[in-house]
C-alpha cells in the first residue's frame, strides 16, 4: 500500500467509526498487508477522527488468545473520550449497534510511560499504575454481510483494534495479592446465564500485558500518559448486546461494573 491508500483506508475507517454505521464495503486494495501498514492506517484513522485519547486496548495478550483469535501476536488499539463511560454507565445503544461486551482489567496511568524502544520492565511500572474493573464494548467498521470477508489480524489493527468504547469501573484494592489469572468473573447480560471466562494460560497477567503495550507503543515512539488507561486484554468471552441490554460484571466480589443500553 502506498501513502494514497493507507490514508483512504484509514478516512473510511474514521468515518464509519464516526458514523456508528459499518460500511457497506472495503475492496481489497484497501486491504493492509503488513502490521507496518494496518499501524499506519490506525493512525490515520485517530487523525480523522480527532478526538483525545482515554485509554489504550490490548488484544490476544496469551498466546492461547492468539491462537483462539487467528493472530499473529498482540494487538493495540486507541480508545477515545467520546466513548468512555465509568460505571455505573447508561450508553446510547445507537452508538453501539452489532456490539458485543467483554470483561477485562486495566491499568489507570498514574505518571508517565514515556516511549522507549525495547519497553518497560514489570518492576518499573508498578508504582506508575493502578488496576481497575473494566468492559470493553466491541465490534469492527468492515462489512457485515455474511459474503465480506472475516478481518484478520492486519484488519483488526488497522480498524483501531476492533474497538468501539469502554466502561471502567472501580479500582481493585490490593491487586498484586490476588492471582489475577484464575479469578471467576461474573459477567450476565439480561440476567442469562454467565459468561465462559479465560482463565489460567487464557488470561494474561495484566502486568504481563501491560508491558507489551509499552514495547508496542515504545516502538511508535508514542508516550502513555497519566490519566489515560490501558485495558489488557480479553478476560470473559464476548456476549452480544440489544438496544436495552442491562449487563452486571462482578469481578470475583474485588469490584463491580453496572451498564445499562438505552434505545434512544
Amino acid at each position: 500500500m502506498n501513502d494514497e491508500l493507507i490514508r483512504s483506508a484509514g478516512t473510511q475507517l474514521a468515518e464509519a467509526w464516526l458514523k456508528a454505521e459499518p460500511l457497506n464495503a472495503f475492496p481489497a486494495h484497501l486491504r493492509a498487508q503488513t502490521r507496518e501498514q494496518a499501524i499506519a492506517v490506525q493512525d490515520v484513522m485517530a487523525e480523522v477522527i480527532a478526538q483525545p485519547v482515554s485509554a489504550w486496548k490490548l488484544g490476544a495478550t496469551s498466546p492461547v488468545m492468539r491462537e483462539r483469535a487467528g493472530h499473529d501476536g498482540a494487538i493495540i488499539g486507541r480508545v477515545f473520550d467520546s466513548v468512555t463511560f465509568y460505571s455505573p454507565a447508561q450508553l446510547r445503544a445507537s452508538r453501539f449497534r452489532h456490539a458485543r461486551v467483554e470483561c477485562e482489567f486495566a491499568f489507570k496511568v498514574l505518571a508517565p510511560i514515556h516511549a522507549k524502544k525495547d519497553g518497560w520492565q514489570e518492576q518499573d511500572l508498578l508504582e506508575r499504575v493502578v488496576l481497575h474493573s473494566a468492559l470493553e464494548i466491541i465490534g469492527n467498521r468492515y462489512p457485515h454481510d455474511p459474503s465480506a470477508f472475516k478481518p484478520n489480524t492486519n484488519d483488526e489493527i488497522a480498524d483501531n483494534g476492533a474497538g468501539i468504547g469502554f466502561v471502567f469501573g472501580p479500582p481493585i484494592k490490593d491487586w498484586r495479592d490476588h492471582d489475577l489469572s484464575n479469578l471467576v468473573i461474573d459477567i450476565r447480560v439480561d440476567g442469562l446465564a454467565p459468561a465462559e471466562n479465560f482463565l489460567g494460560d487464557g488470561r494474561c497477567p495484566p502486568l504481563h500485558s501491560l508491558v507489551q503495550a509499552t514495547q508496542m507503543l515504545g516502538l511508535r515512539g508514542i508516550d502513555i500518559e497519566p490519566g489515560q488507561y490501558v485495558s489488557t486484554g480479553a478476560a470473559t468471552d464476548p456476549q452480544p448486546v440489544t438496544a436495552t441490554s442491562k449487563v452486571v460484571a462482578d469481578f470475583g466480589g474485588l469490584a463491580r461494573i453496572d451498564t445499562e443500553f438505552i434505545d434512544c
